[in-house]
């Protein structure tokens, strides 16, 4: 770009992985179609970490570009216009891939009545340089920061583990979904907000419980399942505790192959 082009304004797509229930791979899968969005398909991505556990931005070992730049500071704007920009942050993995961090304070926000607060991350995303922005979400059932996430996403995917806690999760983010929708429509608004599938991930290849089995045939009646399953390697986690991308390593591989299908899938 040279000095004083004229930056086109994007309007990027943007989709956030949720469930209620902690623990099933909502992070993973995130910061997975974030990742393969940025590597595989050379889309500018930008991640925004909701979650006031903060896994994603420990995953990407990044810090904000000064205290209390995060993802925070915006909720607490009352005109956050064009902050999103302001607030990426490389993330150190591909040069396509930027991110938003989160903070263990976020959670005082479930608490903030405030008038517009959910409204604030959409109103931060305009100006934004990127073709796709990627919300990890908070295993919450409502409450501001999920109605900001829903405000801001035009797609959410559901994240499973082959487990009852999974079906469960996904049971609960969907009754929220709907709740979301019946309450924008009575407002007289479009919500526009797309169930794009549920991703089930960590999934033996080797010997499948009958638990993993029956939830995933419980999860494949809702018509939403998408393939390829994920598949179980200890990469994954290893690579999360270190701070790296587990496609960096070749035992990654099966499972950055089957993300990445899942992410063509779900992102245009």
């Amino acid at each position: 770009m040279k000095e004083g082009e004229i930056v086109p304004e994007t309007t990027p797509e943007v989709l956030t992985s949720y469930s209620e229930t902690g623990g099933v791979g909502k992070t993973t899968t995130a910061v997975s179609i974030a990742a393969t969005a940025a590597m595989h398909d050379d889309k500018r991505v930008v991640f925004i970490d909701l979650d006031p556990r903060a896994a994603g931005s420990k995953w990407f070992n990044v810090e904000p570009k000064e205290p209390g730049l995060h993802v925070g500071a915006i909720l607490g704007d009352e005109d956050p216009e064009g902050w999103a920009e302001e607030l990426a942050v490389p993330s150190g993995w591909h040069p396509n891939l930027r991110v938003i961090t989160s903070d263990r304070n976020l959670s005082l926000r479930e608490k903030d009545n405030t008038d517009g607060l959910e409204t604030r991350l959409r109103a931060s995303l305009v100006g934004i340089q990127a073709d796709l922005v990627v919300i990890d979400s908070p295993n919450r059932q409502g409450g501001p920061l999920i109605i900001s996430a829903l405000h801001a996403a035009d797609k959410v995917i559901y994240a499973a583990s082959p487990t009852q806690d999974g079906v469960d999760g996904v049971a609960g983010a969907r009754k929220t979904i709907n709740q979301y929708r019946r309450n924008m429509e009575r407002l007289g608004v479009d919500p526009g907000l797309e169930e794009v599938g549920i991703v089930v991930g960590n999934v033996s290849e080797v010997v499948m419980s009958r638990v993993a089995k029956a939830a995933i045939d419980d999860l494949r009646e809702t018509g939403m399942l998408l393939e390829p399953i994920i598949p179980a390697r200890t990469i994954v986690q290893e690579a999360r505790l270190t701070g790296d991308w587990y496609g960096s390593f070749r035992k990654g591989d099966p499972v950055v192959k089957a993300y990445t299908e899942i992410m063509r899938k779900v992102v245009r």
